[in-house]
C-alpha cells in the first residue's frame, strides 16, 4: 500500500482514512506494507510499536493480518506551498532527480495550478516512484493499493515491473483542490494512473461520478467504499476556559479553495447580528488562510475570531467538544471525514450539500456551500435553540454508529479477492 501521510505526520483526512483502513483490513487478515514518504529527525511514535528495522508493526494486538510502515526518505509532504516546498527541496536538490521521463516532464508548465504545490513537486514524486520501485521488487505481495496522485507514478511502476494487479484510490482529484485552476499535470498524472487502475476505489458516489466525467474512466470499474469512523468510547468532558464565549462555530480543515473557507467567514458576518456572543473558531493552516484573517478584519469581527492554527491530537478532541456546531462549506468534498469525528464527539454538524458525507448523513443539516444567507439562518437557529442541537447531535450520532471502517474493509476485501 503506498501513501503520501500516515499519523501522526499528518495535513489532512488521508492519514486518517489510511488509519482506519489499514487497522480493519489487518483485523480481516490482510497483510500490509505501508509505505510512505518521511522526514526523519523528529518522529513521534508514541501510537506505535518501533522496531530496529526500516518498517514499523501497526498491527492491532491480536489481530490476524499486520500492518508493516515503510519509512521512505523523501521531502514529499501534502498540501504544500510553492514556497515551503522550495525551502525543503533547496537541502536536498542534490539527489533530485526524475525517472520517468514523458509521463511527468510534458509541455504542460510546472508549478501552474492551485498553488498547492512546488515547481520541483514532480521531481521529488518521481524519486519516491523509484525507491519504491526498489522495495517493491524486494517485497513478497498480491497487489498494490496505492492512495492518490502523488503515489500513482509509483503504482504503475511497480505494477509495470511485477504484473501485479493495481487499485488506485482516490480520496481527492486535482480538480477537487483547485476548482477551475487545475495543475494539467497532476491532472494527466491523475488520469493515467486511473485509466492503469485494474479497480478505482472512490470515497463517494460523488466522487464516483466526477472520475467518471472528468477523467472518462468506465462507471463500472470504479467501486465506492465509504469512509468511516472510529467513534469514542469515552468522551472527555473539557471545560471552556475562562473568557470564552457561550456560543462556539468550529470550522477545521485546512484553509484552501476546496474547503470554501470563506463561506465561513461570510456566513459568521450575518450570524453576529443575532448572537453577539459567538465566537468562530477557524482551525487549520492553508493558502488561503493571510486572506481569511484580513478578510475578518475588514467586516471588523476580529473578536469573534479565533485562529489556533493546526491542531492534532488531543488538541481536535478538545475542539470538537467545546464546539456548539461544526460547519463544513465546502466547494468540492469527496467525503469530508471530519464531520463524522465532530458527530462523534456529540457535536452538531452543519455540511456542504457538495460532499460526499452528505451521501451518508441523512440527519446532519446541508446547505449549498456559496448560500451563505441560509448557512448563516440555520446556525442562529442551532445557537439560539439548544433542543435543536441537541436533536441533530442525537439523531447523526446514531447514523456514525453504522459507519465503521470494519465496513470499509470487507468491502475492500471483496474487490481484493476480484483482481487477484
Amino acid at each position: 500500500m503506498l501513501g503520501w501521510e500516515y499519523p501522526p505526520h499528518m495535513s489532512g483526512g488521508l492519514g486518517t482514512a489510511c488509519e482506519g483502513l489499514t487497522t480493519a483490513l489487518a483485523q480481516q487478515g490482510v497483510e500490509i506494507t505501508f509505505v510512505v514518504p518521511h522526514l526523519t529527525g523528529a518522529e513521534r511514535a508514541n501510537h506505535m510499536r518501533m522496531i530496529d528495522a526500516p518498517a514499523v508493526d501497526l498491527s492491532p494486538e491480536g489481530s490476524p493480518g499486520a500492518v508493516r510502515t515503510h519509512r521512505v526518505a523523501s521531502t514529499l509532504q501534502p498540501y504544500q506551498t510553492p514556497a515551503g516546498y522550495e525551502q525543503l527541496i533547496d537541502s536536498h536538490r542534490s539527489c533530485v532527480f526524475d525517472i520517468l521521463g514523458e509521463l511527468i516532464h510534458r509541455a504542460h508548465g510546472a508549478g501552474e495550478g492551485g498553488g498547492q504545490y512546488g515547481r520541483d513537486i514532480f521531481a521529488e514524486v518521481a524519486r519516491y516512484a523509484e525507491r519504491v520501485l526498489a522495495l517493491g521488487e524486494a517485497e513478497e505481495f498480491d497487489l498494490i493499493h496505492a492512495h492518490d496522485w502523488m503515489t500513482f507514478p509509483a503504482a504503475m511502476l511497480l505494477k509495470e515491473r511485477t504484473g501485479k494487479p493495481l487499485v488506485v484510490h482516490v480520496h481527492s482529484l486535482e480538480r477537487d483542490r483547485s476548482g477551475e485552476h487545475v495543475n494539467p499535470r497532476i491532472d494527466e498524472i491523475e488520469r493515467r494512473g486511473l485509466e492503469a487502475a485494474d479497480i478505482v476505489v472512490a470515497v463517494s458516489f460523488y466522487t464516483r461520478s466526477v472520475i467518471n466525467q472528468h477523467h472518462g474512466i468506465p462507471l463500472e470499474k470504479i467501486q465506492v467504499v465509504h469512509n468511516g469512523v472510529y467513534t469514542p468510547e469515552v468522551i472527555q468532558p473539557y471545560r471552556r476556559a475562562r473568557g470564552w464565549p457561550n456560543k462556539v462555530v468550529l470550522f477545521l480543515g485546512r484553509i484552501t479553495f476546496q474547503k470554501g473557507p470563506e463561506y465561513f467567514v461570510e456566513a459568521a458576518a450575518k450570524v453576529v447580528p443575532h448572537v453577539p456572543d459567538a465566537l468562530f473558531v477557524m482551525a487549520g493552516t492553508g493558502d488561503m488562510l493571510p486572506r481569511m484573517v484580513d478578510r475578518v478584519k475588514q467586516l471588523g469581527l476580529t473578536e469573534h475570531f479565533y485562529f489556533p492554527g493546526f491542531l492534532r491530537g488531543q488538541e481536535v478532541e478538545q475542539i470538537f467538544s467545546l464546539a456548539d456546531v461544526y460547519v463544513m462549506p465546502s466547494v468540492s468534498e469527496p467525503f469530508g471525514i471530519a464531520a463524522l469525528e465532530a458527530i462523534s464527539f456529540e457535536t452538531p454538524v452543519i455540511i456542504s450539500r457538495q460532499s460526499g458525507v452528505a451521501e451518508v448523513l441523512e440527519h446532519a443539516l446541508k446547505v449549498d456551500f456559496w448560500d451563505t444567507n441560509r448557512l448563516a439562518d440555520l446556525l442562529v437557529n442551532a445557537l439560539l435553540h439548544e433542543e435543536l442541537r441537541a436533536d441533530m447531535a442525537a439523531m447523526a450520532r446514531d447514523e456514525v454508529r453504522r459507519l465503521r471502517w470494519s465496513a470499509a474493509a470487507l468491502k475492500t476485501v471483496d474487490i481484493y479477492r476480484m483482481i487477484v
